[in-house]
């Protein structure tokens, strides 16, 4: 199993796709941080010496974890367009224990893209506040949670995805779905349900990667319900591996 995840992450961080969503992530975060400390002390946003605005510009890599949702959709669904999948069973025909293997190397590719994020917003941050000569008013301790929030976040939206990409199968497909679910099946089922909304993927992501503890959910709440999701859609896909044709 191990010379499994092995290969199976040596496939993810050696493809073009993971270095595109790498540096999608850092730049997204990078532009966002730009534009938000550029804002700073506007209309919208207080000064950057207060605390509120400074944990702003440290949470803009909470929108890691929705991209690692579209990066694990595409990690499995890139295998089975391209057929690449046929030498993996070929090389283990049990199709359980590639599928656990994809997991597990997928849930830490996940992380890494959320470190990547993470790292991204604390350099960036701490470089603007070194140029502009402002005190650090932020409490470490909640970067810290919100950091470790969107590591884990984006590791159980990239399993998350994965297993969407697994029962799809179809690349388009998946994607478009996983866009759909996000962008406009949540929020209308949030304006249309106000209690169940705070329950969906993307808003767990959002209580995670912000370490809201204030909100309807908390922490460990939101971690178990987001873990939940990943597992039934990582089920569903080994459900299919296993009957599927892969040729």
């Amino acid at each position: 199993m191990l010379a499994q995840i092995r290969s199976e992450l040596l496939k993810l961080v050696t493809v073009r796709t993971s270095l595109f969503f790498a540096l999608a992530a850092a730049g997204f975060v990078a532009l966002v941080l730009t534009i938000q400390a550029a804002t700073a002390g506007g209309e919208f946003m207080g000064p950057l010496s207060d605390a509120a605005t400074q944990r702003a510009l440290f949470l803009t890599a909470g929108a890691a974890p929705l991209i690692a949702i579209v990066f694990g959709c595409l990690g499995v669904t890139s295998e089975l367009r391209h057929h690449t999948i046929v030498s993996t069973l070929l090389v283990d025909a049990s199709r359980i224990r590639v599928i656990t293997a994809k997991t597990i190397a997928t849930l830490l590719a996940g992380a890494g893209l959320g470190a990547i994020a993470v790292a991204v917003s604390i350099v960036g941050t701490g470089l603007i506040l070194l140029v502009t000569g402002t005190s650090l008013s932020v409490e470490i301790v909640d970067v810290v949670a919100a950091g470790a929030g969107t590591i884990g976040g984006a590791a159980l939206g990239a399993v998350f995805g994965l297993g969407i990409g697994g029962v799809v199968r179809n690349q388009a497909l998946a994607v478009g779905a996983v866009l759909i679910l996000m962008l406009a099946i949540e929020p209308l089922v949030t304006s249309l349900l106000p209690d169940v909304g705070p329950w969906l993927p993307s808003a767990l992501v959002t209580v995670l990667a912000e370490a809201q503890t204030g909100g309807p959910i908390g922490l460990a709440a939101a971690a178990i319900t987001l873990a939940g999701y990943a597992l039934v859609t990582t089920v569903g896909a080994a459900l299919t591996l296993q009957h599927a044709d892969v040729t």
